[in-house]
């Protein structure tokens, strides 16, 4: 939940502090089941959370959007099995992942053309107008 009394860095700082505890949690107990129900729950617990005020973060800093890549980063190496030091990147692939700040971007792009289209949400659409609405 976005809290209008945080600034975008105390609120990523609270979410990743979230995620990272469930992902840790998560690390515990990665032995009990199989990669399939691990993705289940990582989906579930850290990705949902993590992209669930996605639009709302793409003009934070580069700092932010590198604390929501390392969750990320972290995530695929509890999934994967990758060793610490390994690069993530054949891991992140191997689970159909594009990096945090390209993810944030195509949630962008798609934002832009429903509102181009007429398929934005309710309350973007009292506050937008298309260029044929204010030219005729």
């Amino acid at each position: 939940m976005l809290d209008s009394s945080l600034t975008f860095n105390e609120h990523i700082n609270s979410l990743t502090s979230s995620l990272m505890s469930s992902l840790c949690q998560i690390s515990r107990v990665k032995h009990l089941f199989p990669k399939d129900v691990r993705l289940i729950i990582t989906n579930a617990l850290v990705f949902s959370k993590l992209f669930h005020c996605s639009t709302v973060w793409s003009g934070t800093t580069k700092q932010n959007i590198k604390k929501l890549q390392l969750i990320q980063n972290f995530a695929a190496l509890i999934l994967t099995g990758v060793r610490k030091y390994d690069s993530i990147t054949q891991a992140l692939k191997g689970l159909g992942r594009i990096s945090v700040e390209k993810q944030l971007f195509l949630r962008n792009m798609a934002m832009i053309f429903k509102c181009v289209n007429g398929l934005e949400p309710s309350y973007l659409s009292q506050k937008i107008s298309t260029r044929s609405q204010v030219h005729g």
